[in-house]
């Protein structure tokens, strides 16, 4: 199965936070931006705020990951993704956080 395509530099980061496209749903937000390769690419963003324990921040981190890998055969590719997870995150179960990631996908025009 595919891998997911990571953003990994800060200006990437930088000019998706400035991204006016975007959807956010009750526990995260996506802002999007086209990048004009023949591959979508995702970062998912765990603040401090969301939880002080880098145990619960990477559980997150990595539920969403596995969504968005598992998802990738049906999302348009050419795009950078930018997850702002919130706090509310935190309690959410997995089909919680999964109906989340596609109901943003799908207002941004990605699924």
């Amino acid at each position: 199965m595919p891998t997911a395509h990571r953003l990994k530099q800060e200006k990437d980061f930088a000019s998706l936070s400035r991204s006016r496209k975007n959807a956010y749903a009750k526990v995260l937000g996506m802002k999007v931006r086209e990048n004009h390769l023949p591959h979508s690419r995702f970062g998912i963003v765990v603040g401090l705020k969301v939880h002080k324990r880098a145990v619960q921040r990477n559980l997150l981190r990595r539920r969403i990951s596995e969504i968005l890998r598992l998802m990738l055969p049906q999302i348009k590719p050419g795009y950078d993704v930018m997850i702002l997870v919130q706090a509310k995150a935190v309690g959410a179960e997995y089909a919680e956080l999964e109906a989340q990631v596609t109901s943003c996908l799908k207002k941004l025009g990605l699924l």
